[in-house]
């Protein structure tokens, strides 16, 4: 893997600091789901996300970042846990805190504050596990997934689960395909091999413990448990979508 002695700190983190400038709109913010929608591929990604925080157990401190404008807030209390949604982008954090009141959403089980993956200024340990949504697909450099997955593992007492882009998809070689007939060179959202998320993983200290494909084989979407390297035990329950590391 490509030390990151040879780069500054903008150099590798560039698609980290794309990614804030882009979200941090009022407008984007705006237009951002805050629900599920009620389709197949949705339903599915909803039912991965139970499956990769079933080990957690109830009352535990879950934090949500980043949280968006709320989508997964009254799917992680459901399951029983207590909720902190964060994201980089006020005007995210301020829809989120609205979404949740206006649906009768309890302060005492969710609170959403302002904080950035890469720094989240958080002490030690703060949380029990961190599900990191929807974000590492916009990293494109492994020196800055590494630095996410570092600072995730320092506020996280036990597992940080995260989604990715697979490139072992019909959906990802899609992607590639229509940028090649295109002539383009695709910046943002990109298919990586789940090999290379393992490695940046292993380079924070932290290591995979079970994986949960969204659609497996056609939807690029996919979520890792991860825990702690040196308390890492390989997950595999009978019945679940779960794959065993």
């Amino acid at each position: 893997m490509t030390g990151t002695s040879c780069h500054t700190d903008q150099e590798t983190t560039w698609s980290h600091k794309r990614t804030v400038e882009r979200f941090n709109q009022e407008d984007v913010a705006q237009k951002y789901p805050a629900e599920f929608k009620g389709t197949f591929r949705d339903w599915c990604e909803k039912n991965a996300i139970r499956d990769a925080v079933s080990d957690l157990d109830q009352g535990s401190r879950v934090l949500d970042l980043p949280c968006g404008t709320g989508r997964l807030t009254r799917l992680l209390t459901k399951c029983g846990f207590d909720v902190t949604g964060a994201d980089s982008s006020p005007h995210m954090v301020t829809r989120a805190h609205e979404n949740w009141r206006k649906t009768g959403g309890d302060a005492k089980v969710a609170r959403f504050e302002v904080r950035d993956a890469l720094d989240t200024t958080y002490p030690d340990d703060s949380f029990d596990a961190v599900v990191c949504n929807r974000l590492f697909h916009h990293f494109n450099e492994s020196e800055t997934r590494v630095k996410a997955f570092r600072e995730l593992k320092r506020i996280s007492k036990h597992q940080v689960i995260v989604s990715f882009f697979n490139s072992f998809a019909l959906d990802a070689l899609r992607f590639r395909l229509k940028h090649f007939l295109r002539g383009t060179k695709p910046q943002d959202r990109i298919p990586i091999p789940l090999n290379a998320i393992v490695e940046d993983l292993e380079e924070a200290g932290l290591r995979m413990v079970a994986k949960v494909p969204v659609i497996w084989g056609l939807s690029p979407l996919w979520y890792i448990i991860a825990e702690h390297e040196e308390e890492a035990v390989v997950i595999q329950k009978p019945g679940t979508k779960r794959k065993a590391a």
